[in-house]
């Protein structure tokens, strides 16, 4: 298991932080004040061991929480007087006219394990009573939305601030390995949409598929520029990025800055090889790259591949998220 990666959604989910050492009373206002609130808004909700407030929650029919290392969920986050602090549904975005047509909106996976405690400690006691397909909604106080670990309420509120939120949370998947679980998801997706295709038998998760034949009997020469253009989708069709200027303004990505045309593709020398590839003077993904090395002049393709040939854990900007597969649509052509 790769536990270097996941320093995702710490700031999403409006993390905290604790004190190394205790303060007396560093929550003594923040607390009277929340559970006044609770009393007020929400009487009848159901307290936790650790202090939040459950309001709703049905439990759903799936695997349940247990001790699985990743959980991929999706939520929408309230400070107390109702303002949306953030959220993956597209739906409440736009209801809560905060919608970015650059931003994915999709489910977004959170780390569980011990070693980089990523997770707040409200929304794993949170998630850890829930099962797949179940949705919650829970209130978390200020001093739970932080990513230490403590063994009791008690120590929470002599070491730990931060702002109280209301969560609503939908647990999607749990899974304990995400590059097992991110092929099998590329393989589902493209045994349904592509039957046909084969995955590379040098690496695992990439698929390359011909759609327009080139110049088959003749290879890029080393030490060359050629050019292309491109673009480039999440599994879900949305693009993130392309060469084409209408194909931008459909999705609402064009920039008046961004210059939209073919793109030189520098070649690798006779000692190189696809990792060396440069596209405009600039470096590449590797999947991208791989891709571009399996192509003629004049060919047009596209590629599929998991995301420790793309951007792996850390995603990329607001549009692609954490582990997330891509496709690229590519075309080649000698000269501009």
């Amino acid at each position: 298991m790769k536990f270097r990666y996941l320093i995702i959604a710490a700031a999403m989910l409006s993390l905290a932080s604790c004190a190394k050492e205790g303060s007396t009373g560093t929550n003594e206002d923040a607390k009277r004040y929340f559970d006044a609130w609770i009393s007020q808004n929400h009487p009848n909700a159901t307290r936790t061991e650790l202090g939040s407030y459950i309001i709703s929650q049905s439990e759903g029919s799936g695997t349940a929480a247990g001790d699985y290392v990743f959980a991929r969920i999706n939520y929408s986050s309230y400070k107390l007087n109702g303002d949306l602090a953030g959220t993956t549904y597209e739906k409440v975005a736009r209801q809560c006219n905060t919608y970015s047509a650059s931003k994915y909106y999709g489910p977004t996976i959170l780390y569980r394990g011990t070693e980089l405690e990523a997770m707040s400690a409200g929304l794993e006691e949170a998630i850890s009573g829930m099962k797949i397909g179940g949705k919650m909604r829970i209130v978390i106080p200020g001093w739970l939305n932080q990513s230490g670990r403590y063994d009791s309420e008690k120590e929470y509120l002599a070491n730990c601030s931060g702002t109280d939120y209301i969560y609503d949370l939908e647990l999607v998947d749990l899974f304990d390995d995400e590059e097992v679980w991110e092929r099998d998801s590329l393989l589902r997706y493209m045994a349904a949409n592509y039957p046909t295709a084969e995955e590379d038998s040098l690496y695992e998760g990439f698929f390359y598929i011909k759609e327009k034949a080139g110049k088959d009997d003749y290879d890029f020469p080393s030490d060359t520029t050629f050019y292309i253009n491109y673009t480039g989708r999440l599994l879900n069709g949305r693009v993130f990025d392309t060469t084409i200027a209408d194909t931008a303004k459909v999705w609402n990505l064009y920039s008046s800055s961004t210059t939209y045309a073919q793109k030189s593709v520098t070649w690798y020398s006779e000692s190189g090889d696809f990792t060396s590839i440069k596209l405009a003077d600039n470096e590449i993904i590797s999947g991208f790259s791989y891709a571009l090395s399996q192509m003629h002049p004049g060919e047009a393709g596209r590629c599929f591949f998991v995301s420790k040939y793309g951007y792996s854990y850390s995603g990329s900007g607001k549009t692609i998220p954490s582990y997330a597969p891509l496709s690229f649509y590519i075309e080649t052509t000698e000269a501009p």
